[in-house]
């Protein structure tokens, strides 16, 4: 297809997709950072790439100019890449979609990436995003959820969004997963507005931790838990030089104290039940003979 270079198509086992984007959807870079650290935990290799060029206004994002080891000027442009992830454990590969979202020609990009979805025979895609809250920064960190399928989001207890304004590539994707009939999950991390950090480990590892159970992929999380533990530190700190936005934290803590964190509306379940009913659905999918053969 135009505009993307494939290298060599990978034979995966009924892949799972997992697709973040820097930009608008992610807030203090936690949805690409969690997608990275378990594209490089998994053995993830690049197999192919969409070209930036047509994609991308490059006076409002202009390619870095960087000098490698032997003080050679080198120019990175936007990067959109696909990594095939082989986990000979499991019933099932993935395949992590690592980019940025687009300024120019969202159809077309969009396109591009459903023709993957379709040459790697994708069972399933979860997009990953983070947005900006009032939370508080030593809560715990808040996923929530959502599906455009609503047999998947009646499975998993999610509530259909009822969201309406302006969207990103993410809800884009959504949209086209729902109408190619291929199962699809949305997971947002929350972060705290207020704390201007980019990465936030706290919020990558929220995130790891709750795409792992999708994927049934156990990780290592220890570089991720102190990077949370460290983050929290250096936040107090700051807060302790600034009085007046110390105070207004201090409110988000005794109004988060207050909520039963349980009940809220949109969060995903947890751990075992998550990845539960996850498998029960795809199962009854593909015994109803609506399995990804179709897309």
């Amino acid at each position: 297809m135009e505009h993307l270079d494939i290298k060599e198509t990978p034979k995966l086992r009924d892949p799972a997709l997992l697709m973040a984007f820097a930009g608008w959807n992610d807030a203090s870079s936690a949805a690409t950072t969690a997608a990275s650290f378990i594209t490089e935990k998994m053995g993830g290799s690049e197999f192919a790439q969409i070209d930036s060029d047509p994609f991308y206004n490059f006076q409002d994002m202009r390619p870095h100019v960087s000098l490698d080891e032997s003080s050679r000027r080198k120019i990175t442009w936007p990067s959109n890449t696909f990594y095939a992830c082989e986990t000979p454990n499991l019933e099932h590969d993935v395949v992590v979609f690592l980019g940025v979202e687009p300024h120019l020609q969202w159809g077309r990009f969009s396109k591009i990436i459903l023709s993957m979805v379709r040459e790697c025979r994708v069972r399933m895609a979860v997009t990953v995003g983070a947005l900006l809250a009032d939370v508080y920064h030593r809560s715990r960190v808040r996923i929530t959820g959502t599906s455009t399928n609503p047999d998947l989001a009646s499975q998993l207890g999610l509530r259909p969004s009822r969201y309406e304004g302006p969207t990103g590539i993410v809800g884009v994707l959504n949209n086209l997963f729902r109408d190619e009939n291929l199962p699809a999950v949305s997971v947002w991390a929350n972060v705290p507005h207020y704390v201007n950090v980019t990465p936030n480990p706290k919020a990558a590892l929220a995130l790891v931790e709750r795409l792992s159970e999708f994927l049934s992929y156990p990780l290592n999380l220890s570089e991720l838990e102190a990077g949370a533990h460290e983050f929290e530190e250096k936040v107090d700190e700051a807060l302790e030089k600034n009085k007046s936005v110390k105070d207004y934290v201090e409110q988000l803590k005794l109004r988060d104290d207050s909520i039963d964190e349980e009940s809220q509306p949109g969060e995903l379940p947890s751990g075992d039940e998550l990845a539960r009913e996850l498998e029960r659905f795809l199962r009854n999918r593909g015994a109803n003979g609506d399995a990804s053969e179709e897309n």
